[in-house]
């Protein structure tokens, strides 16, 4: 059970944490389709146009996505298709991050981020 308990909490991320629904009640079955592309906006209408619901978006700005957190977020509300756009972030220069977790301090040169913006939709086929 607590491996249960373990493994459905690294599924959450990101794309869980910033959801935002636009459709509420959808229910898309099928497998699940991920496609990184350069603008979501104008895909995301070309999607639309082609007979795909919109059911919602997560934007944020840190880390890539991660296969199985943007896999639990579609199961999670239903969309069986989920389009996503990485934009990379420069960090400043001379700037330093400390963390600390689990007990150990980290740090260094600020690598930068990305802007994620992630679009879940459905279709049925």
């Amino acid at each position: 059970m607590c491996l249960l308990v373990i493994l459905s909490g690294c599924a959450g991320g990101p794309p869980h944490d910033y959801y935002n629904p636009a459709t509420v009640g959808s229910h898309f079955n099928g497998p699940i389709t991920i496609t990184l592309v350069d603008d979501v906006k104008s895909e995301t209408q070309t999607l639309t146009d082609s007979g795909y619901v919109l059911i919602g978006t997560a934007d944020y700005g840190g880390d890539q996505p991660k296969r199985v957190e943007l896999e639990a977020q579609a199961k999670r509300v239903h969309a069986n298709h989920v389009i996503y756009s990485l934009r990379g972030v420069p960090g400043q220069p001379g700037s330093w991050s400390f963390s600390f977790g689990r007990g150990f301090g980290s740090g260094g040169t600020d690598t930068g981020h990305y802007d994620v913006h992630v679009v879940f939709l459905g279709r049925d086929r």
